[in-house]
């Protein structure tokens, strides 16, 4: 996937795609992330000791993001303004990733309590060994999507072949696609795929390509429909994508199962985000004044539009958080039948349902 957000200015950066080069995460990288990282206690979950009138007492931790703060993170930003994570006897701290392959190298090390990321990142970091697992879904439905441009002559999937379609170079986007054009018997050879990095936006804009894969429904979709290209917008799971949860809360999995503070914390962390979530799907515009604060480079105009589309998406019909374990193993099926993984998964390794809240 490619930047979240407007392209006038670089601060408009929101979200790199964590998958490009994610697909092999070797030992050596993940010893340089740990001398980067140090051993702030920034990132480490500490709680102290209970006063002596008996309220418990507040543990703080850290929960490094995906990228920068973007639309995508409304519930947690609306449960931290709302007092939701306070009300679980949690300080929260939110932090941008230096790199945004972070997430899962970090968490797995030990050297920050939590994070966000994604399905097919997770199910990637199985095969290579790291001890991570998916604790909740945050947004529990794809957002990547084919955006075709309302200005290409293209009516839809079907009239591709022949075309140019950009991608920001993520070989799981890729095999969307394919999947995508298979629907309508067309072959990738059948188009021209061209990495544009993350410039989705402007290599629409100025007609390089006639649709992009990698883009969300709720930023790009939007931001090109702000723009005037009457964008067609199909999220990758109506066109043949198997289902899965875009983004996702990860855990450390050894300590999950070994450290009874830890896994208490990542209980109570779930339960106020979910308190979050629900706020944001039931008040859009509390949820658009938690996040403008610290989303950077969008204009209010549109930055409200990216909010009311992502605070729908955050339902799950199966309760905040829910992840299904089946689903999740049809997916990871897809990827090692598509190539993208070079050995099964269980996804019953990956997933972890036992901390999200109950009724």
């Amino acid at each position: 996937m490619g930047t979240r957000g407007e392209t006038v200015t670089p601060k408009t950066a929101v979200r790199i795609s964590p998958r490009r080069g994610a697909l092999v995460i070797g030992a050596a990288a993940l010893m340089s992330a740990a001398v980067a990282c140090g051993s702030s206690s920034s990132s480490t979950t500490s709680s102290s000791s209970s006063s002596g009138s008996g309220t418990k007492a507040m543990t703080s931790t850290t929960v490094l993001l995906d990228w920068f703060p973007n639309p995508d993170h409304i519930a947690l930003y609306l449960a931290q303004k709302d007092g939701d994570f306070a009300k679980q006897h949690l300080n929260v701290t939110f932090q941008s990733p230096s790199n945004s392959t972070d997430a899962l190298k970090l968490v797995s090390l030990g050297q920050v309590p939590l994070a966000i990321s994604y399905e097919p990142e997770t199910i990637t970091a199985a095969t290579a060994g790291l001890n991570v697992t998916a604790v909740a879904a945050m947004i529990p439905t794809p957002l990547n999507s084919l955006i075709i441009s309302g200005k290409s002559g293209v009516s839809g999937p079907a009239g591709l072949s022949g075309k140019t379609v950009g991608t920001d170079g993520d070989p799981v986007s890729a095999q969307m696609l394919k999947a995508v054009l298979k629907k309508d018997s067309i072959s990738l050879n059948q188009i021209k795929l061209v990495t544009v990095n993350e410039g989705l936006v402007p290599a629409m804009v100025s007609n390089k390509v006639s649709a992009i894969i990698s883009g969300y429904r709720n930023v790009e979709g939007i931001q090109l429909a702000s723009l005037g290209l009457n964008p067609k917008v199909y999220p990758v799971e109506t066109l043949g994508v198997p289902n899965y949860d875009e983004l996702v809360i990860i855990a450390n999995k050894s300590k999950l199962a070994s450290d009874a503070a830890y896994r208490t914390m990542v209980k109570e962390f779930v339960a106020g985000l979910g308190q979050g979530a629900a706020a944001a799907q039931a008040n859009p515009a509390a949820a658009l004044a938690a996040i403008t604060p610290v989303a950077k480079g969008y204009s209010p105009a549109l930055l409200k539009k990216m909010v009311y589309a992502t605070a729908p998406l955050l339902k799950n019909p199966d309760g905040f958080g829910a992840m299904s374990v089946s689903q999740w193993q049809s997916f990871a099926n897809w990827m090692k039948s598509d190539g993208l993984l070079t050995k099964s998964v269980q996804a019953s390794s990956v997933v972890n349902t036992s901390l999200v809240p109950k009724g």
